[in-house]
C-alpha cells in the first residue's frame, strides 16, 4: 500500500515539473532549424511575393520616367514616398496577418518549458530576414534602373540598404501590434490607424509648423517619415535640374530638399532640421552630419524599440496552469 501511495503521489507531481529545456543556444539552433525550414518550405507564398515585389515595381516603372526637368523634382518625391509607403503597408500586414497564429503555438510549447522567450524570437526574426532582405533586392533592382534613378553605384546601393532595413523596422512594427493582440482580428484592426498616422506624419504630407504640438512626437517614431527622408536625401543630393525661361526655378536637389525642411550640411548630405531633431522620442540620436545616416539610425532605433516590445509581451503572456494536487481521502 505504502509503494502504491507513492507512487500516486508521483503520478499526481509529475504535471509541476517541467521537461529538461536544452542550452539556450541549442534551443535557437534547434529552433531557427525549424523556422528556417518552415520559410523555404512555403513556396506558394513565396511566389505570391515575388510576383507582388516585381510587378508594384514594373507599374512604377511604367508610370515614373524621371529626368532633369522641374517636374521631375515632384515626381521624385512622390515615387519615393510611394515606395516607403508600400514597404511599410506590406511588411506590417504581412507580419500582423501572421504572427498571432504562430504566437498561439509557441505558447502552448513554451508554457511546458520547452523552449525559452528569446531563442524562439531571435531564430523567427533571423530565419525570416534573408527573405526579406531579398524581396527589397528584387524590388530595387527592378525598379531603381527603370525609373532613371541616379545613375551612381553607391546611390544604388544605399537604396537597396535603407529599402532593406526600412522593409525590417516595418515589419518589427507589426510585432507588437500581433504580441498584444488577443486575436488576429484585433491586430489588423490596430493596424489601419497606425499605418494611416506614419503616412500622414511622413514630412511631406504636413509640415511641422502645422503639425499639432500634442502629436509632433509621431513623424519622429514614424517608419514612413525616415525611409522617405533617407531615400530622398540618398536620391536628390547632387543632382542638378534645367531651369526654364522666366519661371520659377529650383536649381539643385539640396534646394529641392530644403522646401521639405531637410537642410543640408556643407558636404552636401543632409543634416536635417535641428528644431525637429530636438523634439520627440528620438530625440536622443545624436544629430550626425548626414541625414541620410540619421534616417538609418532612426530606422534601427524604431527597430530595437519594436522588437524590445515584442519580447516584454511575449514574455507576459505565457500560460500558466495549475498544479494538480492529491484528492483528499474521504
Amino acid at each position: 500500500d505504502g509503494d502504491e501511495a507513492a507512487a500516486e503521489e508521483a503520478a499526481v507531481a509529475a504535471p509541476r515539473q517541467q521537461r529538461p529545456r536544452a542550452g539556450i543556444f541549442e534551443q535557437y539552433r534547434l529552433l531557427f532549424g525549424r523556422a528556417f525550414r518552415q520559410v523555404t518550405r512555403a513556396k506558394l507564398p513565396m511566389l505570391i511575393k515575388v510576383v507582388q515585389q516585381v510587378s508594384t515595381a514594373l507599374i512604377y516603372g511604367g508610370i515614373y520616367q524621371l529626368d532633369d526637368s522641374q517636374r521631375s523634382i515632384q515626381d521624385r518625391f512622390g515615387l519615393l514616398s510611394l515606395v516607403s509607403i508600400g514597404a511599410t503597408n506590406l511588411a506590417v500586414a504581412g507580419t500582423v496577418r501572421s504572427f498571432p497564429k504562430e504566437k498561439a503555438i509557441f505558447r502552448e510549447e513554451q508554457s511546458k518549458g520547452i523552449y525559452g522567450v528569446l531563442p524562439y524570437f531571435l531564430s523567427k526574426v533571423l530565419a525570416d530576414a534573408p527573405v526579406s532582405a531579398l524581396l527589397s533586392a528584387i524590388f530595387g533592382g527592378i525598379l531603381y534602373p527603370m525609373v532613371g534613378l541616379q545613375r551612381s553605384v553607391s546611390k544604388f546601393l544605399r537604396f537597396l540598404g535603407l529599402s532593406t532595413l526600412h522593409s525590417f523596422s516595418s515589419s518589427a512594427i507589426g510585432l507588437p501590434l500581433g504580441a498584444r493582440a488577443r486575436s488576429q482580428e484585433a491586430a489588423l484592426a490596430l493596424m489601419p490607424p497606425v499605418i494611416i498616422l506614419m503616412i500622414i506624419f511622413n514630412g511631406f504630407n504636413i509640415s511641422p509648423e502645422s503639425t499639432p504640438k500634442i502629436v509632433r512626437w509621431i513623424p519622429q517614431v514614424s517608419a514612413v517619415r525616415w525611409g522617405f527622408e533617407g531615400l530622398s536625401i540618398n536620391e536628390m543630393s547632387g543632382l542638378k535640374f534645367q531651369c526654364m525661361p522666366r519661371r520659377p526655378c529650383t536649381e539643385t536637389g539640396e534646394a529641392a530638399l530644403e522646401r521639405l525642411n531637410v537642410r543640408l550640411g556643407e558636404n552636401g548630405n543632409g543634416g536635417g532640421d535641428r528644431a525637429a531633431a530636438a523634439e520627440g522620442p528620438l530625440r536622443f540620436i545624436p544629430r550626425p552630419q548626414a541625414s541620410f545616416a540619421r534616417a538609418v539610425m532612426a530606422e534601427g532605433v524604431i527597430l530595437a524599440v519594436c522588437y524590445a516590445q515584442t519580447l516584454r509581451a511575449l514574455g507576459s503572456q505565457t500560460r500558466s496552469y495549475a498544479a494538480m494536487e492529491a484528492p483528499s481521502a474521504l
